[in-house]
């Protein structure tokens, strides 16, 4: 009978554990479903100065944000020297777009601040009416940088408070991977870098819902050696 018993509480212990762990994946599976639907709705995508060019040439811009550009109290002036990382923001339909470039007051003064003007975007003078000379009637906002919290997702950029989603997701996931059963399709220190890495929109949901099942016996693997060689390549 005392046999009997023992092996009744440890078949449901085993139970109890099963079941916390299914809750903390599917309540980080929860925290991901939300993290995305917060860059969607709070972020804008980062994209390139030639794709809010195209839009402007289209007409489905009406005003663009100028932040951290060369003006003075007046706006710009001939008088203003210097380069500067300026950040673009606008709607293009229902999202928000955003977009660096960098503004120099003469191709001169972007040369000798080590800059080379074939290897990244960049602007000589008012960059508002840089775009105006593609849409006269665009609406140019001007703006100063401002602190807060900032995050990343994937291509999205997130601020305030929905900048911390995505690293509680990745601590989260982190912290899943490390009181895991062995994973199936790719091991531990796999899905670890997987996770760590620009990645981290697709590898989080591959992970929860495919990998997180549990080793199939006999199954091949992908091993962290590999699984670093990745990110690498994604990191160039």
């Amino acid at each position: 009978m005392a046999t009997a018993t023992v092996a009744h509480e440890a078949v449901g212990a085993r139970g109890e554990g099963v079941s916390a762990w299914q809750v903390a994946r599917w309540l980080t599976l929860v925290l991901y479903v939300v993290t995305l639907l917060g860059a969607l709705v709070g972020g804008a995508r980062a994209v390139s100065v030639d794709d809010l060019q195209a839009a402007l040439q289209r007409g489905a811009v009406e005003q663009v944000r100028v932040v951290g550009a060369l003006d003075g109290p007046d706006g710009y002036s001939d008088g203003v020297q210097g380069v500067s990382t300026v950040r673009l923001e606008w709607r293009d339909g229902w999202h928000r777009s955003v977009a660096e470039v960098r503004q120099a007051s003469s191709l001169e003064e972007l040369h000798s601040q080590g800059f080379d003007e074939m290897s990244s975007d960049y602007i000589i003078g008012d960059v508002g009416q840089e775009l105006q000379g593609i849409a006269p009637d665009l609406e140019i906002v001007r703006a100063e940088w401002q602190s807060g919290a900032y995050g990343s997702f994937g291509d999205w950029e997130v601020r305030g408070a929905w900048a911390y989603l995505p690293m509680a997701l990745l601590v989260a996931c982190v912290a899943l991977l490390v009181r895991s059963p062995q994973p199936r399709l790719a091991t531990r220190w796999a899905w670890v870098w997987l996770v760590l890495s620009p990645g981290l929109i697709v590898a989080a949901p591959a992970y929860l819902i495919l990998g997180a099942r549990g080793k199939v016996p006999g199954q091949p693997r992908l091993s962290g050696v590999v699984s670093f060689l990745i990110v690498v390549l994604l990191l160039q």
